[in-house]
């Protein structure tokens, strides 16, 4: 069965009030089984806009993905007004 992975691309406006949607997340993906593979960092875009903040996330499966993004979608009023922009995808591993 392939890996997952979500990737989300973040508008943050408000480092220090993200931190408490952070803190929820963490416990999100842990108990999904998920592995942080990028988190912030220096962005270089080769086409087409991003946020200010990528976010990679492996799972072991689709389904597992799945739960994390439901887990992450309950958490959106936690997150406010500090990253009004969020997007993100569910994408399968080859």
């Amino acid at each position: 069965m392939p890996k997952a992975y979500i990737v989300a691309s973040i508008n943050v406006t408000d480092p220090d009030g993200f931190q408490e949607y952070l803190k929820a997340a963490v416990k999100v993906r842990e108990e999904a089984g998920g592995t942080l593979l990028v988190s912030g960092g220096r962005i270089e875009a080769i086409e087409g806009s991003f946020h200010n903040r990528i976010v990679v996330i492996e799972f072991e499966s689709i389904e597992a993905a799945r739960e994390a993004a439901a887990g992450y979608t309950a958490l959106r009023h936690t997150r406010g007004n500090s990253a009004p922009d969020y997007d993100s995808v569910i994408v399968e591993g080859v």
